[in-house]
């Protein structure tokens, strides 16, 4: 049976500064198969303009077609929305056994996130609830806890996918500018 996987992205703290000019402008994206770039693509939350550090998103996103016998991870990556490519700030995989052992399946977290270099910075508050068909969203009034988030190897693959193409697109923009 399917359902649907409703993530409130409420706020990100700390991030990388990856804007070489003014503040960053960070979006988060979302995906349960981390091969799958037209899922991230179609599951992702507004940019935040010149947000900087610590940007406030407020804004659920739904991943329909969920099935929780299928899908054990949610793979989240915060970018930097970028002229060409758009470079990597953070990511993470979050275990969903979090939220389908969590009461009413709902789950008020904070995670850390991990820079493509690997290293812990920053950090990424998420509602995570599952819904089953013709049921309205669950209510959270859980306090934040502190989830697990992981980095795992096709997600680091991706992730260093992503910033060796921005570098080639930032080389490429810079021949076509000095011609």
């Amino acid at each position: 049976m399917t359902h649907t996987l409703k993530i409130t992205v409420h706020s990100c703290k700390d991030l990388d500064d990856v804007e070489s000019m003014g503040k960053n402008d960070p979006y988060v994206q979302f995906s349960c198969d981390v091969t799958n770039n037209d899922v991230f693509k179609k599951h992702k939350t507004t940019t935040k303009k010149n947000a900087g550090k610590s940007p406030e998103f407020n804004e659920t996103i739904s991943l329909e077609s969920f099935n929780p016998t299928e899908h054990h991870e949610l793979y989240v990556e915060v970018l930097e929305a970028d002229v060409g490519m758009d470079p990597p700030i953070g990511y993470c995989m979050i275990p969903l056994s979090q939220v389908t052992n969590s009461e009413n399946h709902v789950l008020k977290g904070c995670f850390d996130l991990f820079t493509p270099s690997g290293k812990t910075k920053g950090t990424i508050h998420l509602t995570i609830a599952i819904v089953t068909p013709g049921q309205a969203s669950p209510a959270c009034h859980a306090t934040e806890i502190k989830g697990l988030s992981q980095k795992t190897t096709d997600q680091e693959k991706r992730i260093k996918a992503m910033k060796t193409n921005e570098k080639v697109g930032d080389a490429a923009t810079a021949a076509a500018i000095l011609g």
